[in-house]
């Protein structure tokens, strides 16, 4: 079974500057940082996951699991980015893989249920999953 990070409503409005425009359970990516303060007033990036089709943000974030493959969830990135207008290419294929693998093993940290938020360049756990 393969952990990865999807959106999430969960948790949201715990901090003042959370959103969320993901359709919920899309599989995310980090956004592209223009600056490192994730409380700037004006832009989110350094707080934010990006839907790797949606291309909307989210504040939060959830550990899934599923059957998917280590190289179906690569491929799923692969094809975002060239749906973005990137090269079908080696060096896209790579970039694909690396930050795919990168998101792999951080979610391979915590249990599956665990709400995740980014500050900067930290992702931290913002709820565990519940327990019965």
């Amino acid at each position: 079974m393969l952990q990865y990070f999807v959106s999430t409503h969960r948790t949201q409005g715990q901090r003042s500057n959370d959103s969320n425009s993901i359709p919920e359970t899309e599989v995310v990516d980090l956004a592209s940082k223009s600056h490192d303060d994730p409380d700037h007033p004006i832009c989110g990036c350094a707080r934010s996951f990006a839907g790797i089709t949606s291309r909307q943000t989210t504040t939060t974030a959830e550990i899934v699991e599923s059957e998917t493959t280590p190289l179906e969830y690569i491929d799923r990135f692969h094809s975002a980015l060239v749906a973005l207008g990137f090269p079908d290419d080696r060096d896209t294929r790579a970039d694909a893989v690396n930050g795919a693998v990168e998101l792999l093993l951080v979610a391979a940290r915590w249990p599956v249920g665990t709400v995740v938020e980014r500050r900067g360049d930290e992702i931290r756990v913002r709820a565990w999953p519940a327990t019965t």
